[in-house]
């Protein structure tokens, strides 16, 4: 059979702004994340960051003979100066600003696609993308088996292209179908302790805990909370007012019944936050805050996600709980939770002559010196 007709067209900032409802409905055909690659997630982050950072859009959507969307790669360019006067062009995935400024992180990182179609899509847009001037492109958080789609895109195109691996992360997902008394009992002792045991001891010893769902009107009290809990316990802020920004405005855009804010409330003051969204299949933990020094027994964190997880296991439409990619304060304590482990990876396509060159000489270099020198040439 004959591969079908795609045509794909470079989209506007305006036409960003107008495509929520098509972008939903072909994310919902695809496999791309529910949360991380929809629209409100992304035209959010484009619109607190874009202008800001002077970055240029590089949206690029695919049709069918039909002029139905089937497919979208959401990029965007940067131009960069070294220390020592080399000027780069880089190609960004929407989400994330790599080396340029701390914004909110987007993990799960792909194209978006119609399942089917993935292979004739990939190699359209990826055609069109390639077509842009650019020196690397950098990709964030991807999952493995993205990556290797695209590459083979890549090498399609019949250029050189240098994958140099940046970063990986590891994040965990709990499966939540099934009876959640069954999980608590694979769970290790002491991981069960702090999930879910602690309950009974706080009510006796200290009163009524009580999980609250926080309304609309409670949003910007919410994040107050958040970050001031966030400041006793890192010494700075949880999200500085660009990121509260966007994350009000990815809330205003969802659907009511994707917010999952809740509070732990003692006795009727709020001792912890948890930051989740539903999407999908998944319900997602994008942040915690906590009072660091409410009892040593008690990890207050820990007990809040066992709330969380145990309303996943009573909700049919989900699961899995998301606790996304990072390490806690003093182990990555995510581990113990009887999950799925998620690998994500960081990677720079080098095209640029120079740029594979330097790629390839500081592959022979210690880790240690490697790292210092791009530090120190901000590549």
């Amino acid at each position: 059979m004959s591969e079908p007709h795609i045509s794909v067209e470079r989209l506007s900032a305006d036409d960003f702004s107008k495509l929520a409802e098509k972008w939903q409905e072909l994310l919902e055909t695809s496999d791309a994340d529910p949360l991380f690659m929809s629209w409100p997630w992304l035209f959010s982050w484009w619109e607190t960051w874009g202008k800001n950072l002077g970055l240029e859009l590089a949206l690029f959507g695919a049709y069918d003979a039909n002029s139905r969307l089937v497919g979208l790669a959401p990029f965007y360019l940067h131009d960069f100066s070294s220390p020592f006067g080399l000027r780069i062009r880089r190609a960004h995935f929407l989400g994330n600003a790599w080396h340029i400024s701390p914004t909110v992180r987007t993990e799960y990182s792909s194209l978006i696609i119609r399942k089917g179609l993935e292979t004739v899509v990939t190699n359209a847009l990826l055609a069109e993308v390639f077509q842009l001037s650019w020196d690397e492109m950098i990709v964030c958080d991807q999952l493995l088996p993205e990556l290797s789609r695209w590459e083979k895109g890549f090498a399609t195109r019949g250029r050189k292209i240098a994958l140099v691996p940046r970063a990986r992360d590891s994040g965990v997902r709990v499966p939540t179908q099934g009876a959640f008394q069954e999980w608590l009992r694979r769970l290790g002792a002491n991981t069960r302790l702090k999930l879910y045991n602690r309950r009974a001891y706080i009510e006796q010893k200290k009163g009524e805990l009580v999980l609250i769902r926080v309304t609309e009107d409670q949003i910007p009290a919410f994040f107050e909370y958040l970050n001031e809990f966030h400041r006793h316990r890192w010494g700075k802020p949880c999200f500085d007012d660009d990121a509260i920004a966007f994350h009000k405005k990815v809330i205003a855009r969802l659907q009511p019944h994707q917010l999952a804010l809740t509070t732990l409330e003692l006795n009727g003051e709020t001792i912890s936050v948890l930051y989740d969204i539903l999407a999908g299949p998944s319900r997602y933990n994008l942040q915690a805050g906590f009072q660091e020094d409410f009892d040593r027994k008690v990890a207050l964190g820990t007990l809040h996600l066992g709330y969380a997880i145990e309303e996943c296991f009573s909700a049919q439409s989900v699961s899995y709980y998301d606790l996304l990619a990072g390490y806690g304060k003093n182990s990555f304590y995510k581990s113990r939770f009887q999950g799925e482990t998620v690998q994500f990876v960081t990677v720079q396509f080098a095209r640029h002559p120079l740029m594979r060159g330097i790629y390839r000489v500081q592959a022979f270099l210690p880790e240690v010196l490697r790292k210092s020198l791009n530090r120190l040439a901000r590549l």
